[in-house]
């Protein structure tokens, strides 16, 4: 994982030094908050389990962005949420532990104007790297469910202009669909699925 997050670093300064040319590239991090599926549905383990409802994960916002021209761009994005549960699986207690991180890039449009606020929109596509560890209380056994899938981020939000080196986002939304493959983890075999995730930023922009 940690050499994942290092690519990914590597890849947000890499892309926005090299399409910045004399453009002032600017950059974002903040706090985020994703609702997420699982991944894991009852259907699948013929049996109930508490892992239908999704994951409400804590975590990170990093973006890098340069503009050719006042309104048009290119930005790059890394992300990563967290959460640990409690959960149940057919009548057994189960403890999840869970990551996600999205490394994406694309076009992003922003829309100026006389005032201190400035929307902005993206579409931007990439990887994301899903990691779920599912612990049986009673056996301490532990099924381990980590897949990287083709992702996209589409949103946008408004920037509140502080001065001319900073501002602050205000929101950022974006709709994260996970493309996830089929799969078998402990003999359960898993079909294709969407993971339908729901991502909410906000922090400092450094211009």
């Amino acid at each position: 994982m940690k050499r994942f997050s290092l690519l990914a670093i590597v890849f947000l300064s890499g892309l926005v030094s090299v399409f910045a040319q004399d453009k002032t590239p600017e950059f974002f991090a903040g706090y985020s908050f994703e609702a997420v599926d699982t991944g894991v549905k009852s259907v699948d383990l013929g049996t109930t389990a508490s892992l239908d409802d999704r994951f409400k994960a804590n975590g990170f916002n990093l973006s890098g962005a340069a503009y050719f021209t006042k309104h048009f761009g290119v930005a790059a994005d890394f992300s990563g949420h967290y959460n640990n549960r409690s959960d149940s699986i057919g009548g057994e207690t189960t403890q999840s532990k869970f990551s996600l991180y999205n490394i994406t890039a694309g076009p992003q449009f922003r829309f100026p104007g006389s005032g201190r606020l400035t929307p902005f929109a993206h579409v931007l596509a990439g990887v994301a790297r899903r990691n779920l560890t599912e612990t049986f209380t009673s056996t301490a056994t532990s099924n381990i469910d980590h897949t990287t899938s083709f992702a996209m981020n589409l949103g946008g939000g408004v920037d509140y202009r502080l001065n001319n080196r900073f501002a602050w986002r205000l929101f950022q939304l974006d709709y994260n669909p996970i493309f996830l493959r089929s799969r078998t983890v402990d003999t359960v075999t898993f079909p294709n699925q969407t993971l339908n995730g729901f991502r909410f930023s906000t922090g400092l922009v450094i211009k």
